[in-house]
């Protein structure tokens, strides 16, 4: 793809964003090819270095604070029609009824997912806890039992205590996987959400 078109397919792919934030993109990424060019790499070849633009769209996106995009997208469609007409007003008055608790149940719904996504996470990093208090407990325990000479009771309790810590260690591993692929679950559907405001253009088609 030459430099022309990739910017040009970068422009369209961005349609709905806030001015600044595609002249900012624009202007580094036409940076990033001049500089390569500069560096003895071919115009096809510096643009090949830059990834997809899907990728470079959705990080621009997932920058981009949601009211930004929104009030650009708003302000799109003003210009398009030349504001809003009264009878769009009275449409919007009228079928508040229909589309406003429609509206409040779909964010309910997702408020309500993310609310259990994250209390499960929580509920586990509980479990954790709880298994380690118990380890120590139980080493501690031990420790004392054999003190008074009690010899299976201590070692019992100092054997369980000390699985339950390595198995915290693994526990500890594990939650921690869960908590960041959690974070970028969020991430990645507070981005998708976002998307849904921006491009008016498949992912098939191509600017010439």
């Amino acid at each position: 793809m030459s430099r022309d078109a990739f910017i040009g397919e970068l422009r369209h792919r961005m349609a709905g964003l806030p001015k600044e934030a595609v002249d900012r993109t624009v202007e580094y990424y036409s940076e990033l090819i001049a500089d390569s060019m500069e560096d003895g790499l071919s115009e096809e070849e510096a643009v090949s270095r830059l990834g997809s633009l899907d990728e470079i769209v959705a990080n621009v996106v997932k920058d981009t604070p949601l009211p930004q995009i929104i009030e650009t997208r708003i302000q799109e469609k003003k210009a398009k029609r030349g504001g809003i007409r009264a009878w769009e007003v009275i449409l919007l008055v009228l079928g508040a009824p229909l589309w406003l608790p429609l509206l409040l149940a779909v964010l309910a719904v997702v408020l309500a997912l993310y609310v259990t996504l994250w209390a499960v996470v929580i509920a586990l990093w509980a479990v954790v806890a709880a298994v380690i208090l118990t380890g120590v407990v139980a080493v501690v325990a031990g420790i004392v039992e054999l003190c008074r000479l009690h010899l299976p009771q201590g070692l019992v309790l100092l054997g369980g205590g000390l699985v339950c810590m390595g198995l915290c260690a693994l526990l500890f591993l594990l939650m921690k996987l869960i908590t960041v692929g959690t974070v970028k679950l969020c991430k990645l559907i507070w981005t998708g959400i976002k998307s849904l405001f921006v491009g008016k253009k498949g992912k098939g088609e191509t600017v010439q």
